[in-house]
């Protein structure tokens, strides 16, 4: 019989023992799996937001952009604007395509417990957004935003208020306006779905801000002259922040370390916490079998032999819960990624845990070399047993 065949053979004699600690390797593993494919999904699609957006440049008030919003989202001011002007300046420098302003400002509404994001708009902004298509098909133009009361709402925004056709009304008591719907995008798996895009002047004259914006969204003819663009931006604007899209990628990135060093943390509990499991059952199992490993020696196994054997007890151990952890991982990833989104600033919305053979090849690496550690005890201690002792024993 085979060394495998052996050792498989000892572990179905303590199916229930065995059994628990293939769930906790495997929970392990799933754990692990799901955390690794979305770390590199996250990147991945954090990378995509940012080409989709098709945006090298923005310009905003001096200051942190990211306090700025949460300011807006908990029902905040924003203490700095930037003049409406400053859109047509920076439109006719060189290298330039587009430049598209924008007005952002928010409607609490606590009863309801949410918070609509107005956004004054104009037709710059859905030449930035070129892969903007309506419900219908359609590719969205500057008619949505030719009269006072335009609402172009996006996808989740129409969700919220339960609109489907254009031309139907929305009253906003809170700043006294009613508006009318003028399309409805399809859903981009992005923050744009859902905002509430309104004529530019209109959300001015609405919150009492003429001639002000958040925000001046800059494409460039060429991205790689985003840095001498910037370099010019801030000499000409020493009032405004100049944010790079790839510094934004890096503070966004940051921002998720603290989150995700945590969740690593756990993962390292969880992963110990197995690698004792898989040595308590080893352990237990010599101590079971003294006497069997007694009558080996004495008909001649070597130390070298037991040693063998119990090691690769663990590692078929080991090895049935990674591969069942994988499998696992495969149904429950989306479950997994759900729960950590709630923990992670500013995660892409669509779907980022993929089947990485890369990340499952990490995964079986590190389960079994969890294995190899968790049995190097067990298989000293049954090697170095003594035959003598090991026959008297009961």
């Amino acid at each position: 019989m085979s060394l495998t065949r052996l050792a498989i053979k000892s572990l179905l004699q303590r199916p229930a023992r065995t059994l628990l600690t293939i769930a906790s390797v495997a929970a392990s593993m799933a754990v692990l799996f799901s955390l690794l494919s979305f770390n590199s999904g996250y990147q991945e699609g954090l990378q995509n937001q940012m080409q989709q957006m098709g945006v090298h440049l923005m310009v905003v008030p001096i200051g942190c952009p990211y306090e700025a919003a949460s300011l807006v989202l908990e029902g905040g001011d924003i203490e700095n604007y930037l003049d409406e002007g400053i859109a047509g300046k920076i439109a006719g420098m060189e290298g330039v395509a587009i430049a598209a302003p924008s007005l952002m400002h928010a409607i609490v509404r606590p009863e309801d417990g949410r918070t609509d994001i107005y956004l004054g708009i104009n037709e710059k902004q859905l030449e930035l957004k070129n892969w903007w298509r309506l419900n219908n098909g359609e590719k969205p133009d500057g008619r949505l935003l030719a009269g006072d009361d335009s609402l172009l709402l996006g996808w989740d925004a129409a969700l919220i208020e339960k609109r489907e056709e254009t031309g139907e009304k929305l009253w906003v008591p809170e700043i006294d306006a009613e508006f009318t719907v003028t399309g409805i995008l399809e859903p981009t798996g992005t923050q744009d779905d859902g905002f509430f895009y309104v004529p530019l002047h209109t959300a001015q004259e609405r919150f009492g801000l003429d001639g002000q914006i958040t925000a001046v969204q800059v494409r460039l003819t060429d991205p790689s002259l985003a840095a001498d663009v910037g370099d010019e931006l801030e000499k000409m604007f020493p009032g405004a922040e100049i944010i790079r899209m790839e510094e934004l990628l890096g503070s966004m990135s940051a921002l998720m370390d603290s989150a995700r060093a945590l969740i690593f943390a756990i993962v390292a509990v969880v992963v110990a916490i197995s690698a004792v499991g898989v040595l308590n059952t080893m352990l237990m199992s010599v101590f079971e079998r003294t006497r069997e490993l007694g009558v080996l020696r004495a008909t001649g196994a070597g130390k070298l032999h037991i040693f063998s054997l119990v090691w690769t007890e663990t590692l078929a151990l080991t090895a049935l819960g990674g591969l069942t952890g994988l499998a696992l991982a495969a149904v429950a990833a989306r479950g997994v990624e759900v729960v950590i989104k709630r923990f992670v600033p500013m995660a892409p919305q669509e779907a980022m845990t993929h089947f990485d053979p890369r990340s499952a090849l990490i995964c079986v690496l590190a389960i079994l070399g969890v294995g190899l550690v968790a049995g190097i005890y067990p298989s000293l201690r049954a090697a170095n047993i003594r035959t003598i002792e090991a026959l008297r024993s009961e």
